[in-house]
């Protein structure tokens, strides 16, 4: 989540990801939601607008995985996907098909949905 002033609340099991935004010389964050006033609890973890390059609105941007509070990790796609993976031929066919062929990230998110039914 983000403020219309570019400071990025961080929540979740987080990793080293505010020490390597820190340490970046350009950082670009993908977030779920933007809202005029962060709110963020005692203690959040908070990414200054001052260390980002750019923060960018990219609901479902964190598909596979999950984003705290939004949506949980689609452990089936990582199932499906670790065949994929392991042969160059069907990681190429995938790319082609589901990265290449698709326009956007909104026409990538109908195909993958399109997979599931």
């Amino acid at each position: 989540k983000a403020d219309r002033k570019g400071n990025v609340l961080l929540w979740g099991i987080l990793g080293v990801q505010k020490e390597a935004a820190l340490a970046a010389k350009r950082c670009i964050v993908t977030v779920e939601e933007i809202v005029d006033e962060l709110d963020a609890p005692m203690n959040a973890c908070v990414l200054p607008s001052w260390a980002l390059s750019a923060v960018c609105l990219v609901p479902g941007g964190a598909h596979p995985s999950y984003a705290h509070g939004y949506y949980e990790r689609d452990n089936r796609f990582y199932q499906d996907w670790d065949p994929i993976a392991r042969d160059r031929e069907s990681f190429t066919a995938w790319i082609d098909e589901y990265i290449r062929g698709t326009e956007d990230f909104g026409a990538f998110q109908a195909k993958l949905a399109e997979g599931k039914r």
